[in-house]
């Protein structure tokens, strides 16, 4: 027998308190009894419980549980462009000395649409982020600015390393790689308010676009109508060469 168990079978306890105690799993040793010659009766066994209750509340040992982020309103669109007059206008361009990429046209369109929208400040700034292999490059496309100029800043940009991810802009854009497979959503960038996927499908005749918006910081039908601004300034090309 050690020495807990002989101090806690030499105590005057009344049977009904050692019952208490042990249902509880209180020592013995721990309780002060009330009765005559200390002896330990069953009132001894619940005040001390009510006690230990009263200091050691639930309340006071939770954690502290701190409030869920309010989750983003995001909307999205999807729509498919016919490329057949931008590829016969970009071959015949070609032909003349004069080559473009499918990504100078999308800035270009993308800049074309944030100026017909009828609220720009929606969005704020309306400069694009293109994303690239782990990097985002920020183009600045106002209107006035010309095709020509705005492909040689993006070479320029391509020709170094920097990475732009943390500068302002109001969409991010991605060419996904060739393929009939299009995703349906597709999460926003950190400090962006809207993102276009585009995918060109295998033919190369049709690029199937999807605009993710956080609704909360444009409006539902703004966005959609940013997107058909952009399809129909692909699908007739001419006005943006000039």
């Amino acid at each position: 027998m050690n020495a807990a168990v002989a101090q806690a079978s030499r105590l005057a306890v009344s049977p009904y308190a050692r019952r208490l105690a042990r249902e509880r799993s209180l020592p013995l040793e721990a309780l002060r009894g009330s009765g005559p010659g200390g002896r330990i009766l069953a009132a001894d066994v619940q005040a001390f419980v009510a006690a230990a209750a009263t200091v050691v509340s639930p309340a006071a040992v939770a954690p502290a549980v701190s409030p869920s982020p309010a989750t983003p309103r995001i909307a999205a669109f999807a729509t498919s462009v016919a490329l057949n007059a931008l590829q016969d206008l970009l071959a015949a361009l070609e032909s003349a000395g004069h080559v473009f990429a499918l990504d100078d046209v999308l800035l270009r369109a993308a800049g074309r649409a944030f100026a017909e929208m009828p609220d720009t400040s929606k969005v704020g700034d309306a400069s694009v982020a293109l994303e690239l292999a782990g990097r985002q490059i920020v183009f600045t496309v106002v209107p006035e600015m010309s095709l020509t100029s705005l492909r040689a800043t993006r070479l320029a940009a391509l020709a170094d390393s920097r990475d732009e991810a943390g500068k302002p802009a109001a969409l991010s854009l991605r060419r996904l790689p060739t393929t009939d497979i299009r995703p349906v959503v597709m999460p926003l960038l950190p400090g962006r308010a809207m993102r276009l996927a585009v995918s060109l499908n295998t033919a190369g005749d049709h690029a199937e676009c999807l605009l993710i918006v956080d609704a909360s910081s444009m409006d539902e039908s703004a966005a959609a109508e940013w997107l058909a601004t952009l399809k129909s300034a692909i699908e007739q090309p001419l006005r943006l060469f000039v």
